[in-house]
């Protein structure tokens, strides 16, 4: 790999809030960030004076920041895009998701997990945390492998017969072989970008058994685990009936908490659980616009923040938002606690550090992902702010009131990972991966063919 030089962008660090240089530079080399600002533009003079190859780009007038984290989505779900409106969590999954998801083969989930990717990539998200289905997992590892991005993910765990579909059920112990078979084939795969992680569904598709068994299983395996949790009230009531607890008291008492441990949602807590979040380090990522449009609530994040409880953001899936735009997540993010707590409820240095660093965190990453940092690889977007009605930008010093507020994925230039495009608006450098519409739209009618 060519060393890559790129000069003269403001950048965006996101190691503090003060971390914003302007006319800044980044060096990188085989994927990894070598140097910064001052020291990369001598490094860079001094190999090419040694007349050894180097790239450069000239970002001037772009802002550059690191790649954008997002710690839930469905890959598979992509193709169930512009599904039912107008329903609540446990009706939209009985009637619309999971038939869909039972409806898939290889193809058409390769090809759901390609056109959800195209599109995070678009919008400047280098990571996901994803949530496959039941079956045919290694074709979003495949898509994930080819397109560029860094990608976590696993089989969906839906073991009890009396919540699931016939479709989607699959018995504990074929679920947990699974898993572990996708670690074998895929954890570490593509220079580190894909991992593997357990992912029941949520605690009213699994066995007590069941989840149990995976809380041992992560923490012999180093594995996270990836679950919904607390997301609408009709899933509360079903796991205090099922448990006698309330969600989050639930999964603690199973195991299923702590820094590995990723609950989407996370909309409806007691105070005793919020401490148990608190005490166990366990993730929270936050889906405002999948919560919004399923009527499930509003995640109380800046009462998680100030009792110290990890939050990151995620998309979810297409069907429920019905886009993957990390700006969209983020916006809301700021908007939504101002309505209770008040003009300055949430900063938004806060909600960008939520979809950079934080997410990093979730991730078990934040050691190589989510800052420009020396040593960390380099996976970054730049963006423009001349591109789309942003402007103007001269009121203020900062950068994050504009990127939360004013940006949208126009204004995403380009997306790397590990200093390679994946995403550029004009040269396209990956585009023959992205699905053609005709192909989308034909697997999207064999998709409901299928499901009848």
């Amino acid at each position: 790999m060519i060393p890559l030089l790129v000069e003269d962008a403001l950048v965006v660090g996101m190691t503090s809030e003060r971390d914003v240089t302007p006319g800044g530079a980044v060096l990188v080399e085989d994927g990894v960030v070598t140097a910064l600002h001052g020291e990369a533009v001598a490094r860079a003079a001094g190999m090419e004076l040694a007349g050894r190859p180097l790239e450069r780009l000239n970002a001037a007038g772009m802002w550059l920041l690191p790649g954008f984290v997002q710690t839930h989505v469905h890959l598979c779900q992509t193709l169930l895009r512009n599904g039912p409106d107008d329903l609540e969590l446990l009706d939209w999954l009985r009637g619309h998701v999971w038939p869909g998801e039972a409806a898939h083969d290889e193809e058409t989930l390769e090809l759901s997990a390609r056109l959800g990717l195209a599109e995070l990539l678009a919008g400047g998200t280098t990571t996901v945390l994803d949530m496959g289905t039941v079956r045919h997992t290694d074709a979003v590892f495949r898509a994930a492998a080819a397109m560029g991005a860094r990608v976590t993910s696993g089989n969906a765990m839906m073991d009890d017969p009396a919540t699931n579909p016939p479709e989607l059920l699959a018995p504990a112990a074929e679920a947990l072989r699974e898993t572990e078979r996708l670690a074998a084939e895929w954890h570490g795969a593509a220079g580190g970008r894909l991992r593997v992680a357990f992912c029941p569904r949520f605690a009213v598709s699994c066995t007590d058994a069941l989840l149990r068994e995976v809380a041992a299983r992560a923490a012999g395996d180093g594995l996270l685990v990836h679950t919904h949790a607390s997301e609408s009230p009709g899933e509360l009531a079903l796991v205090r009936e099922r448990t006698g607890q309330e969600n989050v008291a639930y999964l603690d008492a199973v195991g299923l908490s702590g820094p590995r441990v990723v609950l989407a949602h996370v909309v409806h807590t007691s105070p005793a659980e919020r401490q148990l979040l608190r005490a166990h380090g366990t993730r929270v990522a936050h889906c405002p616009s999948s919560n919004l449009k399923l009527a499930s609530g509003v995640c109380p994040v800046p009462e998680y923040l100030s009792l110290g409880i990890h939050v990151s953001l995620g998309a979810d899936g297409a069907p429920c938002n019905d886009r993957l735009d990390v700006f969209a997540e983020m916006r809301l993010s700021a908007l939504l606690p101002k309505v209770r707590l008040g003009p300055g409820a949430l900063r938004p240095y806060e909600v960008v550090r939520m979809a950079t660093l934080s997410g990093a965190e979730a991730l078990g990453l934040s050691g190589s992902l989510g800052s420009i940092e020396e040593g960390k690889r380099a996976d970054f977007v730049l963006l423009d702010p001349d591109a789309g009605f942003a402007l103007p930008t001269a009121w203020r010093d900062d950068p994050f009131g504009p990127i939360v507020y004013s940006f949208d994925r126009g204004h995403v230039a380009a997306t790397y990972v590990d200093g390679e495009p994946v995403y550029h608006r004009t040269l396209k450098p990956r585009e023959a991966l992205a699905p053609r519409p005709t192909e989308v739209e034909a697997a999207a009618r064999k998709l409901r063919t299928r499901r009848g």
